[in-house]
């Protein structure tokens, strides 16, 4: 047995760097929500809802970029598109309503001569309906499930089918249009054969491919298609699904004035925290070591916390202010003049880690009179440009540049990648055809063939 001496080294994270990476991490709400928390399970802490000194000043402040409270937030909301606007092909034309789906159908069945075992069935069709509002559930398991013959579950289901609006309950797509078929006059055997066995050239609308294959002049095969993009292939959409739209907060505010521009932490809606003064008195006096070690624990985690929601604050703002400072051009301009910028950068300049950068921006947002976005929109990556040396233009600017540029083409005649490419660099943007198709994926615009219009 030989006895050596070695040396060394091993990284450990104690809680303390724990607590502090959690607080960094969290928006605003959360954090209040941590604070009150954190003060039912430490009896040392104290906290106050924090009023603004001086409202009517603080909405002075804001008037600039509080010009419409429907707008404010129009730049978060394409961050969080629902997955309906990604539907190429048909158009969706359900107005939102604060009716739910399950209360439409019930009040449909509503003094008709059905059995208990039937409503029995139709509930249960009910809540097996998805986020679409197709049943996908085999005859099979609803009888199985309802105690009824399969028989008696099929009339059940084919019941559900016939209510409002047209295309619930279906099992598919194509079972859904082909059924809102069945009440437009406009729709004939043309229709009904494209939907039952060509959406995919539908989709991707290679039309000549479909009037090639059905024999049909190509004007007709147009204009079925279009009768078609008529329908609604969600016709659960534009009802309440009980979901509680999501209310952003911002976490920082930035207001412009003539002369620069102020940055405001909105941590005015977390309480203030502070260490209950009965309990320091009772840690000067004379009291059990039990009770004295107790308190003196508490106080610690009391004034960590303080420290972690201190150096919270302080990389918020530094983290703004370097925002500001780099993209002084888009708070000024607007979103035309994002730049191109990185963590790695942010982290130098604010003298950090990328980590801690990244922390920071988590699910935090920043208000400016252009709207709401989240901390992560001011962080785009960048590509060469002509003329620009090594600053580079934001891939944001390159999309919008794209976007100007099909919307403005022939669309009897689209431009190919090749051509959207050769047309960027007429613009002084140098990026490859692959990069372009990629941006375009991104965006959600299909390609030439897909927006080609054949009238």
């Amino acid at each position: 047995m030989s006895i050596r001496l070695e040396q060394t080294q091993k990284q450990t994270v104690s809680q303390k760097m724990i607590q502090s990476v959690s607080v960094l991490q969290m928006s605003t709400q959360e954090l209040a929500d941590y604070i009150k928390e954190v003060t039912l399970e430490n009896p040392v802490l104290d906290f106050d809802e924090r009023i603004p000194e001086d409202k009517e000043q603080e909405r002075l402040k804001k008037l600039e970029w509080l010009a419409s409270l429907d707008e404010q937030n129009r730049s978060y909301y394409q961050y969080d598109q629902d997955d309906a606007e990604n539907d190429k092909g048909m158009n969706n034309v359900a107005g939102r309503t604060d009716e739910r789906l399950e209360d439409v159908l019930r009040l449909q069945l509503l003094g008709k001569a059905y059995s208990e075992k039937e409503r029995e069935v139709f509930e249960y069709i009910i809540q097996c309906l998805d986020s679409k509002g197709y049943f996908t559930v085999p005859a099979a398991e609803v009888a199985m499930v309802s105690g009824v013959s399969v028989e008696e579950a099929e009339a059940c289901i084919a019941i559900m089918r016939d209510l409002e609006p047209a295309g619930v309950c279906a099992a598919s797509m194509q079972d859904c249009l082909l059924k809102q078929m069945e009440k437009r006059k406009d729709c004939g055997n043309l229709e009904r054969e494209i939907v039952a066995n060509y959406m995919e050239l539908l989709g991707k609308n290679q039309l000549q491919a479909i009037a090639r294959i059905l024999k049909v002049p190509l004007a007709e095969a147009v204009q079925a298609a279009g009768r078609i993009r008529e329908l609604n292939p969600r016709p659960a959409q534009g009802f309440d699904n009980g979901d509680l739209m999501r209310y952003v907060m911002p976490d920082i505010t930035v207001v412009k004035f003539r002369d620069g521009f102020e940055i405001l932490l909105n941590d005015y809606t977390c309480p203030t925290l502070h260490i209950n003064k009965e309990y320091m008195g009772m840690l000067k006096s004379e009291c059990d070591q039990e009770v004295r070690e107790y308190l003196s624990a508490k106080i610690r985690q009391a004034e960590e916390l303080q420290a972690c929601i201190s150096r919270r604050s302080s990389t918020l703002l530094a983290l703004a202010k370097c925002i500001v400072d780099v993209q002084k051009d888009f708070f000024i301009y607007g979103e035309k003049s994002v730049k191109p910028f990185r963590m790695t950068d942010a982290a130098e300049r604010i003298g950090c880690h990328e980590s801690t950068v990244s922390r920071a921006l988590k699910d935090k947002y920043l208000q400016c009179c252009w709207g709401v976005y989240p901390l992560h929109y001011f962080f785009q990556k960048g590509l060469g440009q002509q003329g620009q040396g090594a600053e580079g233009i934001a891939s944001l600017q390159i999309k919008q540049a794209m976007a100007e540029i099909i919307e403005g083409e022939n669309k009897q005649e689209p431009y190919s990648d090749s051509s959207i490419c050769e047309l960027l660099k007429e613009q002084g943007v140098d990026i490859s055809r692959r990069t372009v198709a990629k941006y375009r994926e991104e965006m959600n615009i299909a390609n030439c063939r897909g927006r080609k219009a054949y009238v």
